[in-house]
């Protein structure tokens, strides 16, 4: 069976994003460290799928590089059908819940990029089997929450952490 994994940046008050979706705050020069990428390429070779919803997707299409994940298949969730042009992206209108129900029993290990509410519907269908977070040392007060409201409540254990001398700590947690 495939492994589903959300890994991600998050704030100190616990948000992914600003409200707008914006998430240049991560651009900051203190957040690089020569060398080193926190674990990126060794993760991103281990995955066979992207998995995102739509407002993250619009996010990313929208950064002034092209887009990141072309060497995997992407999978974007929306609740209507939308054009999308670079290669190896595929719009599913499923529930995102179904999907990566699919996805881990066809054995492909996915990558859970976001946003909060598509994060939200895997961890309460309880399909997220590992969450690996980067805490960056801002508040920012407001924005798009790590998980939007639901209904569940899960245990997690820490399987590793790793601190950084720029003020970054990354955990890396595996469900109970």
């Amino acid at each position: 069976m495939g492994k589903a994994t959300l890994y991600t940046a998050v704030t100190l008050d616990g948000y992914i994003a600003k409200s707008d979706g914006s998430v240049a705050f991560l651009d900051d020069p203190m957040y690089q460290l020569p060398d080193e990428d926190y674990g990126y390429r060794s993760f991103y070779d281990s995955i066979d799928v992207v998995l995102m919803g739509y407002n993250t997707y619009k996010q990313v299409s929208e950064f002034e590089i092209d887009y990141p994940y072309a060497s995997k298949k992407s999978i974007i969730i929306s609740s209507s059908e939308i054009a999308v042009s670079e290669k190896g992206v595929v719009v599913s209108t499923d529930a995102a819940e179904d999907v990566l129900r699919k996805l881990k029993l066809s054995d492909q290990n996915t990558w859970i990029i976001g946003g909060g509410a598509t994060n939200a519907r895997v961890h309460e269908a309880g399909l997220i089997d590992e969450m690996i977070l980067t805490y960056i040392p801002i508040t920012l007060g407001s924005g798009i929450p790590l998980f939007r409201s639901n209904n569940t409540s899960q245990d997690w254990k820490n399987i590793g952490s790793r601190s950084f001398p720029n003020g970054l700590v990354q955990i890396t947690l595996a469900r109970k």
